[in-house]
């Protein structure tokens, strides 16, 4: 009876990557700004393995210029990122866009794919796809055409902004850094010059002791 199930599992979760593996795929083909966010993933061939610790089970995702696939073997080659998560969280996230799901993944592998890959994860989630289905529906994708509506856009307009405050942020520091450098190099001028004064002032006491008196 284990043995059974353990098949129909296999057979569930094997359709499950055939049909993940259609639907991702035509919205990547599809999405001007998702193609758009892709773009890196698909140019450099990037391999995901995601794990599920609740329920066990892991599967890999793969981009390349077919579009995403999705499958229960380990590529030939290295992951790049090894996400660890929830059944839940996967269903909240891809279902319902919860950002909080997103934030609780732990990813490991190559940093600068890491934000973009969470980035990527939430515009990949059914209410920012519904938002324009008719635009990307009926209208052909087009290479350096990233249109899309502002309801679309703005997540990444909020990022952009984020990182200029951030940016913004680290210069203000930087510059109140270079402040307070100058001014320990002068009070450090400073001291030296006085310490040179008192040693000449001492070295010419001494002679006078030594001479005059």
């Amino acid at each position: 009876m284990s043995q059974r199930n353990k098949k129909q599992q296999a057979v569930i979760l094997d359709m499950s990557m055939v049909a993940l593996e259609t639907l991702f795929t035509f919205v990547l083909q599809h999405d001007r700004v998702i193609a758009h966010q892709a773009k890196k993933f698909v140019d450099q061939n990037v391999r995901i393995k995601i794990n599920s610790y609740v329920p066990y089970f892991d599967f890999y995702v793969e981009f390349n210029q077919h579009g995403v696939l999705f499958d229960t073997q380990a590529p030939t080659q290295p992951v790049d990122l090894d996400i660890r998560t929830t059944l839940m969280d996967l269903i909240k996230i891809f279902v319902l866009g919860n950002k909080r799901s997103i934030r609780a993944m732990r990813i490991e592998g190559d940093i600068t794919l890491k934000d973009e890959f969470r980035d990527l994860a939430l515009m990949f989630s059914l209410p920012k796809v519904l938002s324009d289905w008719k635009q990307w529906l009926n209208e052909p994708l087009e290479n350096g055409d990233v249109l899309a509506s502002k309801h679309r856009i703005n997540p990444l307009l909020e990022k952009i902004d984020l990182q200029r405050a951030k940016i913004n942020s680290l210069q203000v520091e930087v510059k109140q850094y270079k402040n307070r450098m100058r001014h320990l190099q002068s009070k450090q001028k400073r001291l030296n010059v006085l310490f040179l004064g008192i040693i000449v002032l001492l070295l010419l006491i001494l002679l006078y002791t030594q001479f005059y008196l």
